[in-house]
């Protein structure tokens, strides 16, 4: 164990207790959470890193199963961040690899006693998965509708995000000894404390909107007024005109935006209305409910068997043939292609 002030020691040693707890409990209860096990992954790769920063990192020993850990904890970043913020994300083989290969690259490193050069190439690909994160956390965020996760998704982003670059470049100034001044990492300590503790708290509330199951998260509004009732009645009926008669979806750079603009109505209502009345939780899947019964309708129509798959999705409102193919294949479980062929075998 390399020497640390007391306070910085005292500082990380209870954020690993805290966030080896933690950890320990969400994989244990993995199946009643939305984010899976991820969550306590992400909390014990914390914790290894943690461990790592106090015993100090260094050749191959018996600690360099943690090291590894520790070293995939930015890749693993991203992976939570989607379990946490996408609907119906489930990790790939690809995450997985990506995952992989941080620690790999770590364990060569180690193994031949950091070449400078590795290090720089570990420390940008940690940076890299870690400014991903951030995009993957905010690039949603306009249509999701569960307005307690979207309150919390940047503020969690953003710490997670900013304190994870804070590693990053901690890591890359002091690896193998450490600068006087700048490897006594005091305030750095207390920040990663604030955050498990923060972390925690969230994690383990009931009605957390993060880590509760997805149909604990869409809550039922409190009990309106006869007035707001009636308004919402009076919202709800225009709603389903403009995207069932006179389809708005179809319309190019179809929005949010542009259906508050078509229904004069405040951004926060129209989520709420869509959220909760109709059970979407992000605005991408109302909309496709909509696209896509139109394109299921047009590939079934036996008068539309010559029209290409590529029309029929710009037809329907999609802008490219890709997010068409993986949103049908994900709502049917067919291409648009085997769909149409089985519609047709069942019409003989």
């Amino acid at each position: 164990m390399h020497l640390m002030p007391p306070l910085e020691l005292a500082l990380r040693t209870g954020t690993v207790a805290i966030l080896l707890l933690l950890g320990a409990i969400m994989v244990r209860d993995r199946k009643r959470l939305q984010s899976k096990a991820f969550s306590g992954l992400m909390a014990l790769s914390v914790a290894a890193d943690g461990i790592m920063t106090i015993v100090g990192y260094g050749p191959l020993s018996w600690l360099t199963p943690l090291q590894l850990i520790a070293a995939g904890t930015s890749a693993l970043l991203w992976i939570w961040i989607g379990t946490l913020f996408i609907d119906g994300f489930r990790p790939s083989w690809r995450a997985a690899v990506a995952w992989a290969a941080l620690p790999a690259w770590e364990l060569v490193s180690v193994a031949i006693y950091w070449r400078p050069w590795m290090v720089r190439v570990e420390e940008a690909g940690s940076l890299l998965f870690v400014l991903l994160a951030g995009w993957r956390a905010v690039a949603g965020l306009r249509g999701d509708l569960v307005e307690r996760r979207r309150r919390l998704r940047p503020i969690l982003a953003s710490a997670a995000v900013v304190y994870s670059i804070v590693i990053i470049v901690r890591h890359a100034w002091n690896r193998g000894g450490g600068v006087p001044g700048i490897a006594d990492g005091t305030w750095e300590a207390a920040g990663l404390a604030a955050l498990s503790v923060g972390f925690a708290m969230l994690a383990l509330r009931v009605d957390s909107p993060i880590f509760s199951p997805p149909e604990a998260t869409t809550l039922a509004p409190p009990p309106p007024v006869l007035e707001d009732a009636d308004a919402d009645a009076a919202s709800l009926a225009r709603l389903r005109a403009l995207m069932e008669e006179e389809k708005i979806y179809r319309r190019e750079g179809f929005d949010l935006g542009m259906l508050v603009t078509a229904l004069d109505l405040p951004e926060y209502r129209l989520r709420r209305l869509i959220n909760q009345r109709l059970g979407h939780r992000n605005f991408s899947s109302f909309v496709n409910v909509y696209r896509l019964g139109e394109a299921k309708a047009a590939l079934a129509d036996p008068a539309q068997a010559d029209v290409p798959v590529l029309t029929i999705a710009l037809d329907a409102g999609f802008q490219s043939i890709g997010p068409f193919n993986r949103a049908f294949k994900a709502e049917t479980g067919l291409t648009p292609t085997e769909y149409r062929k089985q519609a047709e075998t069942r019409k003989l």
